[in-house]
């Protein structure tokens, strides 16, 4: 394996969920990004319209985000040489993901489900349904340990 792009949703469930990475796959030799992205939100009222995040606020959340990646590749024990940390901003978290695969020639993308059941799995907008359907490369879905299913 050559390229590994790890999603990372920066909720808690999804972070240990990634910490089983290595008993999942054998990255010791693959060039490792972590890639966060920051959907950009709109709202249009009839008098006026909100972006969120503000570019001005782009600097802080980077610095967060790039903390929290680093925490989770130490916690997984990545090699740091061949770690590349990505925190994209844009209208479509999907999009943007899609873009990056094909970007950097990856040959898996890894991203952890949070485990829904029944009603909510229903309605198939979920990332993990996206990158199967259309992720340029193979794609890892690691499903969360039951005890955090449940909790």
């Amino acid at each position: 394996m050559k390229t590994a792009v790890i999603c990372v949703d920066l909720n808690d469930q999804s972070l240990e969920t990634l910490k089983t990475i290595p008993a999942k796959l054998d990255l010791q030799e693959a060039q490792i990004h972590l890639i966060h992205v920051v959907e950009i939100q709109y709202a249009d009222h009839a008098h006026y319209s909100i972006v969120y995040p503000i570019a001005d606020e782009y600097p802080e959340i980077e610095k967060n985000v790039f903390k929290a990646l680093t925490k989770l590749a130490e916690d997984v024990k990545l090699p740091e040489n061949r770690i590349v940390k990505k925190c994209v901003f844009s209208h479509s978290k999907k999009e943007a993901l899609k873009d990056y695969l094909i970007e950097v020639h990856a040959d898996v993308v890894i991203v952890a489900t949070r485990g829904k059941h029944g009603v909510g799995e229903l309605f198939p907008s979920s990332l993990t349904d996206f990158l199967c359907k259309y992720s340029p490369c193979a794609v890892l879905v690691l499903r969360p340990p039951k005890q955090l299913i449940f909790s």
